[in-house]
């Protein structure tokens, strides 16, 4: 098993622990200063949940960003013209 998917000590989480915090993490829904702790002590030494952060992080911020953005007319009307059908 890779150093990265080793069983945690005690007082550490592992990868599925991570990864499932992961959108509270970056959404900021962790509240306890422990567990935040814990988190980022594991995306420190863990390549794998760090980079799946990273990842997540980004596109998160893109579809933010997108979200501010207009669609353009054109596509609007198709749009419009689809959910009229239903």
């Amino acid at each position: 098993m890779s150093e990265d998917h080793k069983n945690p000590e005690p007082d550490e989480i592992g990868c599925i622990e991570a990864i499932n915090g992961l959108y509270a993490y970056l959404d900021g829904e962790l509240d306890d200063p422990e567990a935040v702790a814990q988190f980022e002590d594991h995306l420190d030494h863990c390549r794998h949940c760090f980079s799946r952060r990273e990842l997540e992080r980004t596109l998160s911020e893109r579809i933010r960003k997108s979200a501010r953005e207009r669609a353009p007319d054109e596509l609007r009307k198709r749009l419009r013209n689809v959910v009229d059908k239903f």
